[in-house]
């Protein structure tokens, strides 16, 4: 028999953790389930247990937050089921869950179902941006929090919003050379003022400590401009940047200069990691502001799909202060929906969440118009730039599918093998979607997404043969399973 649970959370990131720990409180038994070995996602990441802290300040505030909320989650943990280095493969309509781990795989069924599954970053491509050098702000964030290693000498660091200002204060801490910080947009603090009327000074604090020392360290922060070009045989030597026009952002190449570095860093935004909420069959909407596509919910963040909820950047970028409110509503009402506490009672414990989302919604507003890509970016790539890393798809083929009449990225990925690799299309799909828009004058809707499959993830064949729980699910073997999910 597949086993059952009360109550399923996907993801230990802030989200994840808010969402196990009310449920918890309110009388459930949750069931964790999170691919790294240690709590905490990308934002309240740790370093490996085998390394001491020995000047914690050192690791910046979301250190600390994050050891608060674990702090939080160990009152608790006697009451949750935590699965950590565990994968989920795949989620069916009927809340069956796919997960494996190590030579090991198995189906579990959720009662109710907790999705929040983070967000990848958005890179965005040009001549060069595959070369070794050349990182996103989240694989830099990984290095810093966990390894505290200085990926370069010299650095360039281009992008939009605030996370460029948090990466390039780190790169500065640790002693790399922070040559300039690029901001596509012209955001209000590139004058060093953020608006009274935002409010949240917890949040833009951090903010206004690194640009402070960014300011102090003589590091420019230059708004409309970005980087142009990455330069380099076998690794990165050097990189070419400029302004851009300050409504498309397309670049001015006639102003453009060259610098030498061994380290690039884009941090363009993030999009919302989606693939499970889709393949559970949960209606979504394309709105750029939250990321791209994101999934319907309701207030209490319910889906379209009875008994799953979806929480956090998977659901829509908001950041993590607007990700630990949405667990915490989740994690209540599915406790009200089991009956562990009453309506009135739910009612009162989501009331706080629910007065600070509409808080940070007014903030996040903003921020986010700041950073929405504009399309002149799309006119940095070359014919012979990647558009797929993974299977080495140029603009140049995306061009001749489109030419043989691809109009979707359905389309482009069956001429192209586009977003057929190891990603499955998350490094890809949202940059040549983008693409297609601009070249077809089609909406977002009508390009479409690369569907993704089950697994989600890389799995062994011997660990799907190992597969635990089959019996009486929807799925009468291992193959079927994997081959389940959304049309």
């Amino acid at each position: 028999m597949t086993a059952s649970r009360p109550l399923v959370v996907i993801g230990g990131g802030p989200a994840g953790m808010a969402s196990a720990i009310e449920a918890a409180r309110a009388g459930l038994n949750p069931t964790l389930i999170d691919e790294s070995l240690r709590l905490g996602g990308q934002v309240y990441r740790q370093p490996p247990e085998a390394f001491h802290v020995a000047d914690a300040p050192r690791l910046g505030p979301d250190f600390a937050r994050g050891e608060r909320l674990r702090a939080e989650f160990a009152e608790v943990a006697d009451r949750v089921e935590l699965l950590s280095g565990t994968s989920v493969l795949g989620v069916w309509p009927d809340r069956e869950i796919l997960w494996a781990r190590d030579e090991r795989s198995g189906v579990l069924r959720a009662e109710r179902l907790i999705i929040a599954g983070g967000a990848y970053d958005r890179p965005v491509p040009f001549p060069g941006w595959t070369l070794p050098g050349v990182m996103t702000a989240g694989g830099i964030q990984v290095l810093l929090k966990t390894m505290r290693v200085r990926p370069g000498q010299r650095a360039l660091v281009a992008g939009t919003g605030l996370l460029i200002l948090n990466v390039a204060h780190r790169l500065h801490e640790l002693g790399v050379e922070v040559a300039c910080v690029l901001d596509a947009g012209d955001p209000p603090w590139a004058c060093g003022e953020f608006p009274s009327e935002w409010g949240e000074w917890d949040f833009l604090d951090d903010a206004r400590v690194h640009l402070q020392d960014l300011t102090s360290a003589g590091i420019p922060l230059l708004p409309n401009h970005t980087i142009f070009e990455a330069h380099g045989r076998d690794e990165l030597n050097g990189a070419t940047y400029g302004p851009v026009d300050r409504e498309t952002w397309r670049a001015l190449k006639d102003r453009q200069q060259r610098i030498d570095v061994d380290l690039v860093v884009e941090g363009f935004g993030f999009v919302p990691n989606t693939e499970l909420t889709t393949l559970a069959g949960c209606r979504h909407h394309y709105t750029p502001e939250l990321g791209g596509w994101v999934p319907l919910r309701d207030d209490l963040m319910q889906t379209t799909i009875s008994g799953i909820f979806a929480v956090g950047d998977g659901a829509g970028i908001g950041g993590v202060l607007a990700a630990l409110e949405e667990g915490r509503v989740a994690g209540i009402t599915a406790a009200e929906q089991s009956g562990t506490i009453s309506p009135d009672e739910a009612e009162r414990r989501r009331a706080g969440s629910l007065e600070r989302l509409r808080s940070l919604g007014a903030m996040r507003a903003v921020l986010n118009e700041v950073s929405r890509l504009r399309p002149g970016l799309l006119d940095l790539v070359g014919p012979e730039t990647l558009a797929c890393r993974c299977e080495e798809v140029t603009f140049a083929e995306v061009q001749e599918a489109m030419n043989q009449g691809a109009s979707d990225l359905q389309a482009v990925k069956l001429l192209t093998r586009l977003g057929m690799g190891p990603c499955q299309g998350r490094n890809c799909a949202p940059q040549v979607g983008m693409h297609l828009c601009r070249a077809t004058g089609q909406t977002p809707e009508a390009v479409g997404r690369i569907n993704p499959r089950p697994p989600v993830k890389p799995v062994t064949l011997g660990a799907l043969a190992a597969m635990e729980g089959i019996l009486g699910s929807a799925a009468a073997d291992p193959l079927d399973a994997v081959g389940g999910g959304a049309s």
